[in-house]
C-alpha cells in the first residue's frame, strides 16, 4: 500500500502561501514545495535556523516566593499570580527567545504558452517526494523533488527551460516591508557542465547578541540537459560564508549528478523508517484516491471518511519522521516549515504540546526519535538547574514550557508560563517510557535516572507539607483558570493556585517511577525512602457532584470546563496510574472528556481534540474518540492537512481567535490517538482493540511496539481478529481481547506467535 497525499491546486493560503505548501525533510534540511506552475517558489529551511534569540540574564527572583505563597493562601491570587514575573521584570530579566528562520528561496521560471490544465500536486509519504504535474497545451511539465536522507541535499528536478535563482525568502504577508535579512550577497558561476548559485544573506537578530551576525545560505548546482533542469543545494547556517560556499560545493560536487540516482540512495533509508508500521482501513478504500480537498468536502458532509483517517495517521507520522531525528534538534510546535521570519508560537511547548509530538514514536517503532528531544534537555541541564534555583530557590531542574534553542533560560515571564512547575515532571514521563519501550539498561541508568533525580530534587525541595500531606503552591493548571474564585467576578483570569490535580499527578508519576526504577537499579536506600514518603504523601484526587475529576483539590477553586487542555485527566492519559483502574475509574475520566465535547465545545483547539481522542480511547470509546478526529478535520485542516491551532472560520468547533495559528502537534496527536485506539499497553498488559469504532469494520496495523516487550500487529474484519505477536525479550504478560476474555502469554526473546479470535 502507498501513502500519498493528493492536492489539485496549489498552495493558496492568502498572505501566508507557505502554510499549504508540500513539506519534504530529512531531519536536518527541510523544504516547502509551494506548487506553481510558473514562477515556482520552492523554500529552503535547516534545523539549526534559529535566530533573533539571546541568552542573557535570568535574576534571582526566589526570595519572592514565601510572600507569593502568603497571599495565595489568603485568597490575594490576582496579586500572588503577577509576583515573579514582575521581579523578573524589575530586576533585568533580558532574555530573547529564537525564532526558526527560512534559509532561502529556489526560485523557478517556466514560461507559460497556453495555460495549465491536468493540475496535480502530490506528496508520496513512502518516498519523501514531491510531484507537480500540469499540461500547459500538449506539453507535459512536471517538477519534481526530495530532500536526501543519505546525501544531506536539496533535490529538484524541472522543465529544461527553466530559469533558476536562489535569494532570500521574502515574506509572503501582505504589505510587508519589514526587511529581515541584510548584507545578501549572491553570486552565479558558470562552468561547462552546470552553473552554480552562491547565496549568503543575514537574519535581522537581537543587536549585540551572539545571533545578531550570524550567516546563512545555499550552495546550488543547476544542471541543464535536453529534458530537464536538475538544482542540486544544501544549506548552511553558521561560519563564514566564503569557507563554507566552499564546503557546500566539495560536497555537492562529491554526489552522483542524476536526480534517480540520488532519489535510489535517499528512498530505501527513508522507506525503512516510514514503514516500521502501517495502517490502513477497509481494505482498497476507493477514496484512497480522492484529493485532500474532497475528502475533507466528505468530512463535512457525511462523517469522517476512514481514507482520511488513514492519510491522516500516515501523514502525522511522516511529519514526525521528515522534521527531526536522533542528531537533530526537536520538532517545534512549527517544525521547520514555517515562512514567517516572527512565527506565532514557534518554540517548543512543554505544557503538553512537546510530548504530544512524540506520543506515537515509541508505539510507532521510532524509539530513535527521541533523542532529539533528550539530547535537548541534557545538554541544558546546568541551564535548568540555574532556572530551579534563581526562580523558586530549588535544586534540580526547571523546565519553563516556552523553550527554543538557545533560550532555555525562562525567556517568558508571563505569569502562566513561569508559575507552572510541572514541565520537568511531565517530560521525565518520556524518558522513563522509553525505558519501558526498549529496556536499555544503559540509557536507564545514565540518562533517565539521573533527569528523574534531578527532577524530584526540585519537588522535595519545592513542596510544602501540611501534616502528612504535602501541598503544590503555587499550582497551575495549564493555562485553565478557576471559574469562579471566592466570589470574584466572572472576568477573573489569574491561574495561579494551590494543588491543581496535573502537578499532583505528575509529581505522584515522577516519584512512582524513581521507586519502579530502584527495582532493577541497586539504589540507597535513604533516597529511596524520601521517594517513598513524598509518594504516600501526595493529595488524594477528587471528583464533582457529576462524578468527573476535580482540575483542582483545593475546595477554594471551582472546575471550568470551558477550556481546551485537559490537564487534570492526566492519570488516565498520557499518564498510566489510573489508565486500567476499573471501569468506575474509567467512566468517571470519560466523563471528564465528554463535557470538553460538549459543555467546552466552542472552547477547543486541534490539539485538544486530538488530546482528547487519545483520552477517550484509553477509556475504551471509540466513538467519540473518532469523533474528537472529526472535529480536528472540520475545523483545522488546510489544503495540506497541516493543522490549524483553531479553526479561522467560526464554525463553532474551536476558541474564536483573530488568526489561526498554524502548528502541527494535532498532526501527530492524530496518529498517536489512531495507534491509542487499537493498542492499549502497560509494562504487563496488552488490550487489542480497546476502543474501535464501528465504521472501522476491517483494517490492520502493526508492528507496534508495547510497554510489556511485544511488538504486535492485528488484522480484524468481520468477527474474526489476527494478532500476530513477536517478543523484543523474554516477557509474559495478559492479553485482553475485545472479547471482554484474557489470556496469560509468555514469550521467550525472538518467539513468534499467531492467534486468532472470534470475537
Amino acid at each position: 500500500m502507498e501513502y500519498k497525499m493528493l492536492m489539485n491546486r496549489p498552495a493558496s493560503w492568502w498572505g501566508d502561501t507557505w502554510r499549504e505548501g508540500t513539506p519534504l525533510g530529512n531531519g536536518s534540511h527541510g523544504a516547502m514545495v509551494y506548487g506553481s506552475v510558473t514562477n515556482e517558489r520552492i523554500m529552503l529551511t535547516h534545523t539549526n535556523l534559529w535566530r533573533k534569540g539571546s541568552d542573557g540574564t535570568l535574576p534571582d527572583v526566589s526570595d519572592k516566593l514565601p510572600e507569593m505563597r502568603e497571599l495565595i493562601r489568603q485568597g490575594k491570587i490576582a496579586e500572588a499570580d503577577v509576583m515573579l514575573t514582575n521581579a523578573m521584570k524589575e530586576r533585568g530579566h533580558n532574555i530573547k527567545r529564537a525564532f526558526p528562520v527560512p534559509a532561502a528561496d529556489v526560485n523557478i521560471y517556466i514560461k507559460p504558452q497556453e495555460g495549465f490544465t491536468h493540475y496535480l500536486r502530490e506528496l508520496s509519504m513512502d518516498k519523501a517526494e514531491s510531484v507537480v504535474s500540469w499540461r500547459d497545451g500538449e506539453t507535459k511539465r512536471r517538477t519534481k523533488s526530495f530532500v536526501s536522507r543519505a546525501d544531506d541535499v536539496v533535490v529538484i528536478e524541472t522543465a529544461h527551460d527553466a530559469k533558476i535563482s536562489i535569494g532570500p525568502h521574502k515574506s509572503d504577508a501582505i504589505n510587508d516591508k519589514n526587511e529581515y535579512i541584510t548584507d545578501i550577497n549572491i553570486e552565479v558561476k558558470t562552468e561547462a557542465d552546470a552553473a552554480w548559485h552562491y547565496y549568503k544573506g543575514i537574519a535581522k537578530g537581537v543587536e549585540g547578541s551572539d545571533t545578531d551576525k550570524l550567516e546563512q545560505g545555499v550552495v546550488a548546482r543547476v544542471t541543464k540537459t535536453a529534458d530537464t533542469t536538475l538544482i542540486v543545494c544544501r544549506v548552511f547556517y553558521d561560519g563564514n560564508h566564503s569557507k563554507k560556499w566552499d564546503e557546500m560545493r566539495e560536497h555537492i560536487l562529491n554526489l552522483p549528478n542524476s536526480y534517480n540516482e540520488l532519489l535510489s540512495r535517499h528512498e530505501p533509508i527513508h522507506s525503512e523508517l516510514f514503514s516500521r508500521c502501517k495502517f490502513k482501513l477497509g481494505g482498497e478504500n476507493s477514496g484512497r484516491k480522492m484529493t485532500n480537498r474532497q475528502l475533507i468536502d466528505e468530512a463535512y458532509n457525511s462523517g469522517l471518511p476512514n481514507a482520511l483517517v488513514e492519510r491522516m495517521w500516515a501523514y502525522g507520522r511522516y511529519l514526525l519522521i521528515i522534521s527531526t531525528g536522533k542528531d537533530s534538534l526537536p520538532c517545534s510546535l512549527t517544525s521547520f516549515f514555517s515562512g514567517d521570519y516572527n512565527a506565532a508560537w514557534a518554540f517548543n511547548m512543554a505544557n503538553i504540546n512537546i510530548e504530544m509530538t512524540y506520543w506515537q514514536a515509541l508505539p510507532g517503532m521510532l524509539s530513535e526519535y527521541m533523542f532529539s528531544m533528550f539530547d535537548y534537555y541534557d545538554s541544558n541541564m546546568d541551564i535548568l538547574r540555574d532556572c530551579a534555583k534563581k526562580l523558586y530557590g530549588c535544586r534540580g531542574i526547571y523546565i519553563c514550557s516556552v523553550t527554543s534553542p538557545g533560550s532555555l533560560r525562562a525567556p517568558i515571564t508571563a505569569p502562566h508560563i513561569i508559575n507552572w512547575t510541572a514541565g520537568a515532571g511531565w517530560i521525565a514521563q518520556h524518558y522513563y517510557e522509553y525505558w519501558l519501550y526498549t529496556r536499555d539498561m544503559d540509557f536507564l541508568v545514565n540518562r533517565a535516572l539521573p533527569f528523574l533525580r534531578e527532577t524530584a530534587l526540585f519537588y522535595e525541595d519545592f513542596l510544602l507539607w501540611e501534616n502528612e500531606n504535602w501541598y503544590v503552591c503555587p499550582s497551575i493548571s495549564p493555562e485553565n483558570h478557576t471559574q469562579n474564585y471566592k466570589g470574584q467576578p466572572s472576568n477573573f483570569r489569574a491561574q495561579s493556585s494551590i494543588n491543581a490535580t496535573m502537578d499532583v499527578a505528575v509529581i505522584k508519576e515522577v516519584f512512582a517511577n524513581l521507586l519502579a526504577i530502584s527495582k532493577v537499579v541497586d539504589l540507597p536506600e535513604a533516597e529511596t525512602a524520601t521517594w517513598q514518603k513524598f509518594l504516600e504523601g501526595a493529595p488524594a484526587y477528587k471528583y464533582n457532584p457529576d462524578g468527573s475529576p476535580r482540575e483542582w483539590l483545593d475546595d477554594d477553586y471551582p472546575d471550568n470546563d470551558f477550556h481546551r487542555h485537559q490537564s487534570h485527566l492526566y492519570p488516565v492519559f498520557p499518564g498510566l496510574e489510573l489508565s486500567r483502574a476499573g471501569a468506575d475509574t474509567l467512566k468517571a475520566y470519560r466523563l471528564g472528556g465528554i463535557k470538553r465535547l460538549t459543555i467546552g465545545l466552542e472552547y477547543q483547539s486541534s490539539w485538544a481534540y486530538a488530546q482528547n481522542a487519545s483520552l477517550l480511547a484509553r477509556c475504551g470509546d471509540g466513538e467519540n474518540a473518532l469523533k474528537s478526529l472529526w472535529h480536528i478535520a472540520k475545523s483545522s485542516l488546510m489544503e495540506n492537512f497541516f493543522t490549524l491551532h483553531n479553526d479561522w472560520r467560526d464554525m463553532g468547533l474551536t476558541l474564536q481567535m483573530q488568526v489561526a495559528p498554524y502548528q502541527i502537534d494535532a498532526n501527530m496527536g492524530w496518529t498517536s490517538a489512531v495507534q491509542e485506539m487499537l493498542l492499549y499497553s502497560d509494562t504487563d498488559r496488552i488490550d487489542i482493540l480497546p476502543a474501535l469504532p464501528k465504521q472501522w469494520v476491517d483494517g490492520e496495523i502493526g508492528m507496534l511496539a508495547t510497554r510489556c516487550g511485544a511488538y504486535v500487529s492485528l488484522k480484524w474484519g468481520g468477527d474474526k481478529v489476527v494478532v500476530m505477536l513477536v517478543s523484543a525479550y523474554d516477557t509474559s504478560f495478559e492479553l485482553y481481547l475485545p472479547s471482554g476474555d484474557k489470556l496469560d502469554i509468555s514469550l521467550k526473546k525472538g518467539e513468534e506467535k499467531t492467534l486468532d479470535f472470534v470475537c
